[in-house]
């Protein structure tokens, strides 16, 4: 008995957290990042001033791009809005893309030494 009750609190406990994590979520959603494995590279998106900044984190010889996408509502299809590349010099690259009311969009991030690149969570204006 006591084994089955710890086991329904232990299941409101996360289902809580989860809860909870959610509701707050809409606070802090308004800056997205989003990185490549073993520290190649990171891509974020400021929402104040709608900035994107575009960093080569390793000096291995391969630069990174990164890609701003948006969802078309009128096809269906997830289009390329906006790329900026990094590597070679010091600092970061980037600038500023208006992104726009209630279409969703995310970011992509690739190497440009091969392999798979990855993707942020998607994002809107209005969050």
């Amino acid at each position: 008995m006591a084994k089955k009750m710890f086991k329904r609190g232990a299941l409101i406990g996360a289902a809580t957290a989860v809860t909870i994590g959610f509701a707050a979520a809409p606070a802090s959603a308004a800056n997205v990042g989003v990185e490549l494995p073993y520290d190649r590279g990171e891509m974020r998106f400021i929402d104040d001033g709608d900035r994107f900044t575009v960093c080569d984190t390793r000096a291995d010889g391969h630069g990174v791009t990164g890609y701003l996408r948006a969802l078309n509502h009128l096809t269906g299809k997830i289009v390329t809005l906006k790329s900026w590349d990094d590597g070679g010099d010091s600092g970061c690259d980037g600038g500023n893309f208006d992104v726009r009311g209630n279409t969703a969009h995310d970011m992509v991030l690739c190497w440009n030494g091969g392999g798979a690149c990855v993707v942020s969570r998607v994002f809107k204006e209005n969050e």
